[in-house]
């Protein structure tokens, strides 16, 4: 697979492999130091840990489950994405975030 250079390409390439739960996908488009930091400020550090700890039990809980950007702005290598949730689980749907991603090299960093 090839992956996007452009921070933007590359923070919309990953969260399209969220959407299809495309876990081969997203780890190729994560750095190996990827550091994943939640809304509580938990961090996962390394790109195994976020695989495992992560991504397969999130894609294994929340079927289905997708982000929906209304605005994204790009700073030099850092891309900030306002939006929402659609996921079939109550919690999760209809959530309003915004979700930031560092890119280096074409993939993400954090």
């Amino acid at each position: 697979m090839t992956f996007p250079t452009y921070p933007k390409s590359t923070a919309l390439a990953f969260n399209e492999c969220i959407s299809n739960a495309d876990i081969e996908a997203l780890s190729g488009l994560m750095t190996d130091d990827h550091v994943f930091i939640d809304t509580a400020n938990n961090r996962i550090e390394g790109k195994s840990g976020n695989l495992t700890q992560a991504w397969i039990p999130f894609f294994d809980r929340y079927p289905g489950y997708r982000n929906i950007f209304e605005k994204i702005i790009v700073k030099d290598t850092t891309v900030i994405m306002q939006g929402y949730s659609i996921c079939s689980d109550e919690n999760l749907n209809n959530v309003h975030a915004i979700w930031i991603a560092e890119i280096a090299d074409g993939k993400v960093s954090r």
